[in-house]
């Protein structure tokens, strides 16, 4: 008898297993997925990893759950006695649950769990998950991010000022690779977490892009680095302070960007370390306000946290000096944030 020839078709999209989504191209074999590879006409999919490549595994393991189960004997019982339920049943019973606790205590003693959006599939629905809770009236959720991920997500929302409030999360803006002249990898080995920056990073190298790998370990992209900076494990704030440090003392930044935009030009009370706040001035001032000093007008200058403003334009807060101040305590010297700031990290010493 002749062979049947098998029915192969491919599919192209992208992996959900981790925040990356690399590009693929699924093969299906007979109504079977078989296979997954990169693809290379996606933005993301020069190549996958090791887990991309085991999705197969994951959809026919023998242990996948695929129906909702429901326990049938009391917790703490050696056999939770799981049974398969229905969708609808399921669903029913996870709303009555709900209900009835908001009922009784009322919507915020209900607490939303979710997975990590940076290594699981969550993301695609982390939105909406947002919006059940906003729509049940509770504010609590209790997610789990991964150690890179908080970095990354709240070092992008400091510097860019953006972030995923859809998904309640800490992911930010990424950076862009592709364009840049000078990328800095610290502490992080994209070869085995994110395989769209290495690839990124390998095509940036190529096209002359200076690569600075500051890591313990002489792994994934160190042996292609320009600098490689083999760091004593914690260490890293002090490196990041002597190299604040430096920028500061030959005015490696922008100025105008830190007046306007960072707490540099705020005044810190020689007294208590804290910061002066207008409600301790000699003349007073606004509850909440905090205060800067103006060069040219040689005076004080309120700020507005709530509002994010100078009562006066910025272009001349001081960021260096010491300065003294009638406060309701007698006269105070006073130094903007910045000179702590540059004191702090020419004291560092590591150990």
């Amino acid at each position: 008898m002749p062979t049947e020839i098998p029915s192969v078709r491919q599919v192209q999209g992208y992996c959900s297993l981790c925040i990356a989504r690399c590009g693929t191209v699924a093969t299906i074999t007979d109504g079977r997925f078989t296979r997954l590879d990169p693809d290379p006409t996606h933005p993301t999919g020069a190549a996958i990893c090791a887990k991309g490549r085991a999705a197969p595994e994951l959809v026919y393991h023998k242990d996948r759950l695929k129906r909702p189960l429901r326990r049938t004997r009391p917790k703490g019982d050696p056999d939770p006695g799981w049974e398969e339920i229905s969708w609808e049943a399921a669903l029913d019973l996870t709303a009555a649950a709900m209900w009835r606790i908001a009922e009784q205590h009322g919507p915020e003693a209900v607490a939303f769990s979710q997975s990590s959006p940076s290594t699981t599939a969550i993301a695609d629905s982390a939105a909406f998950v947002v919006r059940l809770m906003n729509a049940f009236g509770t504010p609590n959720m209790v997610s789990a991010l991964d150690l890179c991920g908080w970095g990354r997500g709240f070092a992008t929302r400091y510097v860019f000022g953006v972030g995923s409030v859809a998904t309640g999360s800490a992911g930010g803006a990424m950076a862009d690779i592709a364009e840049t002249g000078c990328l800095i990898l610290w502490g992080y080995n994209p070869s085995f977490s994110r395989i769209t920056h290495a690839t990124a990073t390998v095509a940036g190298l190529k096209r002359g892009m200076k690569l600075i790998v500051i890591d313990p370990r002489h792994v994934g992209l160190a042996n292609k680095a320009d600098v490689w900076l083999r760091v004593r494990p914690g260490t890293d704030g002090a490196l990041a302070l002597g190299l604040a440090n430096i920028m500061i003392e030959r005015g490696w930044y922008d100025q105008e960007f830190v007046r306007a935009w960072s707490n540099g030009p705020l005044l810190v009370r020689s007294d208590t370390g804290r910061l002066l706040k207008a409600e301790d001035l000699a003349s007073g001032g606004g509850s909440g306000r905090l205060v800067a000093w103006d060069l040219q007008a040689n005076r004080t200058v309120n700020y507005d946290p709530a509002g994010g403003h100078y009562e006066e334009p910025a272009e001349h807060l001081a960021l260096r000096g010491e300065y003294t101040v009638a406060t309701k305590d007698g006269a105070i010297r006073c130094r903007p944030v910045s000179i702590a700031m540059r004191r702090c990290a020419r004291n560092i010493r590591p150990k």
